[in-house]
């Protein structure tokens, strides 16, 4: 079921991004280890990336020697990576819609963009026929289950961006691609994920989401001193309270 904006109580900010590319490549740099232990060797892998953006890791992937190629409809007007208009595949169309080359890939990634999908069943499907026999798909997405939702409820931080048009629990993603084909589905809570996610959320709490600007509580310079006091706090609560969490990892499979 597609969230409608238009009778959610939560608002959302005007523009999809609202987030610091500061903040975003610590994240980017704790996700590529991830995706290291996730792959076959450590060069001359097949990888695609799913929304890419502007390529950042992707194009480290393509540096350490794997064979990359990416989807995402705005990359032919983003400032994409050299490196990439050079060595790597692009599909610069929607998820659903790419044409992707059959059992080719050892790894498929997504980070943060199931919750965009219109229709993730086509696009659970397009991975695993994507994926070689063997080959491993690898999501972050935020977790519906998660207590932050129930503790900030529509102020949940998550909720401002307005392309977030669906949430998975891990029950129900997993049941999603076990009917794709996928099998070993298994989830865990990563406690560096989203790491502004609680002090948003109670900045959202305190502030008019119609009066944050397009950028939401990310966009203006005084919430810099809540970020820098907050996230540390933020993180001890996580250790304390896992289930607080704001996203999941989620791993599969393509069966051998």
């Amino acid at each position: 079921m597609l969230r409608d904006l238009a009778r959610c109580r939560a608002g959302a900010r005007a523009h999809p991004w609202g987030g610091s590319e500061a903040l975003d490549r610590v994240r980017l740099a704790l996700t590529r280890q991830r995706l290291r232990t996730l792959l076959p060797g450590r060069t001359g892998g097949d990888v695609l990336e799913v929304g890419f953006g502007r390529g950042l890791l992707l194009a480290s992937l393509l540096a350490e020697g794997h064979r990359v190629s990416g989807v995402d409809p705005g990359a032919l007007g983003l400032d994409l990576a050299p490196s990439l208009a050079r060595g790597a595949t692009i599909y610069p169309v929607p998820v659903e819609d790419a044409s992707l080359p059959a059992g080719r890939f050892d790894l498929v990634y997504g980070i943060h963009v199931v919750e965009h999908l219109r229709d993730p069943a086509i696009a659970f499907g397009a991975w695993h026929r994507a994926l070689r026999p063997g080959g491993r798909l690898y999501l972050i997405t935020p977790n519906a289950r998660s207590a932050g939702l129930s503790l900030f409820r529509d102020r949940w931080w998550n909720l401002e961006d307005p392309t977030h048009v669906r949430f998975f629990s891990p029950a129900s993603i997993g049941l999603m691609l076990e009917a794709a084909g996928f099998e070993g589905i298994r989830w865990r809570a990563p406690v560096w994920d989203s790491l502004t996610m609680e002090v948003s959320s109670v900045l959202r709490t305190f502030r008019n989401p119609a009066t944050s600007g397009d950028h939401g509580v990310l966009g203006g310079g005084p919430a810099w001193p809540a970020y820098a006091l907050g996230v540390p706090l933020a993180l001890i609560a996580r250790f304390a309270w896992p289930a607080v969490r704001p996203s999941m990892e989620v791993m599969a499979r393509r069966p051998s």
